[in-house]
């Protein structure tokens, strides 16, 4: 999506406004985590009940909006209860996700899981500024065109309510592969890449992507650089953004230095940010870890801010005269508007 299609639809204009900083930078925490984030509540995580879950995310929440643009919730932890406790600030984004998935990745070729009772539809709603798909994908593999139709479903979905749609990819292994290979690892690098540039041309909006490499070695650092390139290139100009997926938090500070040099717009992270104020008990040093994540969520927005790419798509006065005339209104958003929107795109 060029910036010019993305101010064809005021809806997700303002829906990016609302869940990035006034000059234009997704600094996104991500809480919509499930039984990985119980498991660190408690190390007996069959002990964590619904009540204590939600206690542990209204924490957070309240101690890192400050630093953030927006917040990534899930529908049964996370979005109510953060607005109707008001731990989410009215200032800060929301984005949803709808999959009833976690990074548990079992054997075989995957089918994504849609949270059984939630829909686009609740998630507008309620709020949501955004909409997020975990998606597991692999072209190669038997559920490639399931996969592909949930997408093709979701694009058509969320352009009926206005309601861009950020799309995850995440590659994993098949059956026979071994993951700590320099051959898997290579095509995991070429497989984000791929993945990425297939979900924008699906018709999503925005992308959370894996880092494509390490950051271990200068070597690593120089080919992630390479790779980082190829990735920006290949996605239609859609904006991107950078996730975490529970690494080091020294290692994901690199990998959001590297991205932001080569064309991301900002951040999506979770575990990497907050994990050791999620597993520490004791009051004082919770609140110690606490503040060392809302710490390294403002160390990785000066990074961003200083290397990355501000997504701001605007139309001057003219433009926009042009483009949305005084009964623009009256068509605006029908259902074939909006799929014909998604053909152009």
């Amino acid at each position: 999506m060029s910036d010019a299609l993305a101010t064809r639809d005021p809806g997700k204009i303002r829906s990016f406004q609302r869940v990035t900083t006034a000059d234009g930078f997704f600094l996104i925490c991500a809480l919509d985590h499930l039984s990985d984030f119980q498991a660190l509540l408690d190390p007996d995580p069959t002990t964590v009940d619904h009540r204590r879950t939600v206690a542990g995310k209204i924490e957070l929440i309240r101690a890192l909006a400050p630093e953030v643009s927006a917040f990534l919730l899930d529908a049964e932890y996370g979005l109510a209860q953060a607005i109707a406790s008001r731990a989410l600030p009215g200032s800060v984004g929301l984005m949803a996700s709808i999959e009833n998935e976690d990074y548990q990745i079992p054997p075989g070729a995957r089918r994504t899981r849609l949270r059984e009772g939630w829909s686009v539809r609740q998630a507008k709603m309620i709020g949501a500024d955004v909409l997020k798909l975990l998606w597991f994908f692999r072209p190669d593999s038997e559920t490639a065109d399931h996969q592909r139709n949930v997408v093709r479903s979701l694009v058509d979905q969320c352009a009926e309510l206005s309601l861009p749609l950020v799309v995850e990819p995440i590659w994993y292994p098949l059956p026979g592969e071994e993951r700590s290979s320099a051959a898997w690892q290579q095509r995991r690098v070429d497989g984000i890449i791929e993945s990425a540039a297939e979900a924008a041309a699906l018709g999503s909006d925005m992308l959370k992507v894996e880092f494509p490499g390490a950051v271990g070695t200068d070597a690593e650092k120089s080919a992630a650089l390479a790779a980082c390139r190829r990735l920006d290139a290949s996605i239609r100009g859609r904006p991107w953004v950078i996730l975490s997926a529970g690494v080091g938090y020294d290692a994901f500070r690199e990998q959001v230095r590297i991205a932001s040099a080569t064309g991301a717009s900002g951040f999506l992270a979770g575990r990497s940010i907050w994990r050791d104020a999620a597993a520490t008990h004791e009051p004082e040093r919770r609140r110690a870890a606490t503040a060392e994540a809302a710490a390294r969520l403002a160390e990785l927005a000066a990074i961003t801010r200083a290397e990355g790419r501000p997504y701001r798509p605007a139309l001057d006065a003219d433009a926009a005269a042009r483009a949305f005339p005084a009964d623009w209104y009256r068509h605006w958003n029908s259902g074939e508007a909006a799929r014909s929107r998604i053909a152009a795109e």
